[in-house]
């Protein structure tokens, strides 16, 4: 995945880069950009970098895939686990119960993944891989 910014400021070989709002970010739609969130890569290329050049960042796709995984995956067993655990503990119960309980179940595993993403952000492998302007 491929991001545009301009580059707001210099931290040894890490780069704090204002993402270009014009640009579709299909992950976020922008929202994250729009609240004034920055995009912190490393300058693995030792490019001569300055304040102010807008940039293009490489972020691979490999992590792009685990953090989707992550998000997504323990919702959908938490709605399996619930419907399947519902249907075993509870024979008698219909397909309405189990599913309720399917997706009391969704919910909450995606309460939790929200907790522990918020206490433990995904750390961004992000590169400055070329200069644009």
């Amino acid at each position: 995945m491929k991001e545009t910014g301009r580059i707001r400021e210099i931290r040894e070989s890490t780069v704090i880069i204002q993402p270009d709002l014009s640009a579709a970010c299909f992950g976020c739609m922008n929202q994250a950009c729009k609240s004034g969130g920055f995009i912190s890569a490393e300058n693995k290329t030792a490019l001569p970098l300055k304040p102010g050049q807008i940039v293009e960042v490489y972020v691979p796709g490999a992590g792009v895939f685990q953090q989707t995984l992550i998000a997504l995956l323990p919702p959908a067993l938490g709605f399996i686990i619930g419907f399947v655990l519902t249907r075993l503990l509870f024979p008698e119960a219909g397909e309405g119960a189990a599913g309720i309980s399917g997706v009391v179940l969704l919910f909450a595993a995606g309460f939790i993944v929200y907790l522990a993403r918020r206490k433990n952000p995904a750390k961004k492998e992000c590169t400055v891989t070329r200069i644009l302007e």
